[in-house]
């Protein structure tokens, strides 16, 4: 019987393709690509524009600024627009000068006297 000593060529691919699937998986872990990064500037901001719009005690055009826990400069532009019973105001969230999200949009409606 012989000595053998060292490795097989398939004990090597084996142990290539776990180290692979491994680095490939921690890679995109701790650097996620723009598609997460996109998404979640997108829910961060839609966020944001519907804080803005329920807590605001009155609705009137103005932009309000918020500093996320990055450091991020956000700015909430909010405009109203009134009509015969109804008041609506429109928040857009605006992240570093770009439009970041869909305008929200809340509607209050009195009734008549």
């Amino acid at each position: 019987m012989k000595n053998c000593k060292g490795f097989t060529l398939m004990e090597v691919l084996v142990s290539f393709a776990i180290l692979t699937t491994t680095g490939v998986a921690m890679f995109s872990f701790l650097y996620p690509g723009k598609t997460e990064n996109l998404a979640w500037i997108n829910d961060y901001g839609a966020e944001l524009s519907k804080i803005t719009l329920l807590s605001a005690s009155t609705l009137k055009d103005t932009i309000y600024q918020h500093v996320d826990g990055n450091g991020i400069h956000w700015d909430v532009k909010c405009t109203v627009s009134k009509f015969d019973t109804e008041t609506c105001a429109t928040a857009i969230s605006i992240r570093n000068g770009t439009d970041t999200t869909r305008a929200q949009h809340l509607c209050r409606f009195r009734s008549k006297k």
